[in-house]
């Protein structure tokens, strides 16, 4: 199969230029700075021998979600992981204005994810003129928190990727991404069910985790 280039989530790491070869393993990526600059964080792939998951530690907060898969690995470009053919990436993007998740009620907390949609889908549409359609949102609650489910399709002309599928949720005084890019509309499903899982699996803790320490749980 010949290389694809894929233009992925501009707030995972700028915009980032994906070139596939084959099965959807990342190869080289292209930054382009936009204004203003978050600092985003992402997390990473910690694979033991029959066990893995996805975490991300800092000193004051940290996250882990079990990854239940035939296949798992880490691509070229740090903090994307493909998950049975899937590619997904969590991000940590620090919300404006800074916010308490603790203290929010759920009214607010959706009122704070629809913003954080908002500037992404602005994004889309004035910075990389990508006209999207079909845009679909849901409210769902996993395991007591509260996500904001939403994805829209690409413009038909555009044939590399064919639907974006975001699971938001928040996390302290950030907003949790996930995101799936869907190559084929039939894998939608399989993306869902892929953030599903994540989802379904996520812990955050107010402290920071030692991921070697986990690693080493894994390799047990």
């Amino acid at each position: 199969m010949r290389p694809i280039q894929i233009l992925e989530k501009h707030a995972f790491a700028g915009i980032i230029l994906v070139t596939l070869m084959g099965a959807p393993t990342l190869s080289r990526a292209q930054k382009t700075p936009k204004t203003p600059q978050l600092d985003e964080v992402h997390a990473s792939l910690l694979a033991g021998k029959k066990k893995a998951m996805i975490a991300y530690a800092s000193k004051e907060r940290s996250f882990t979600m079990d990854v239940n898969a035939k296949t798992v690995k880490n691509s070229d470009i740090p903090g994307f992981v493909t998950v049975d053919g899937q590619i997904v990436q969590a991000t940590l993007v620090p919300s404006q204005p800074s916010i308490d998740a603790r203290t929010m009620t759920t009214a607010q907390e959706k009122e704070t994810l629809t913003k954080y949609m908002n500037y992404e889908l602005g994004y889309y549409k004035k910075k990389l003129k990508q006209n999207y359609s079909q845009l679909q949102t849901e409210w769902i609650t996993i395991k007591d928190r509260l996500f904001l489910i939403w994805y829209f399709d690409m413009p038909k002309d555009y044939k590399l990727v064919s639907r974006q599928l975001y699971f938001s949720t928040l996390f302290s005084n950030q907003v949790l991404d996930m995101n799936a890019p869907v190559f084929k509309t039939e894998q939608f499903s399989h993306a869902r069910a892929t953030l599903t899982h994540l989802a379904n699996t996520l812990k955050t803790y107010d402290k920071n985790l030692d991921l070697d320490a986990l690693k080493k749980q894994l390799d047990k």
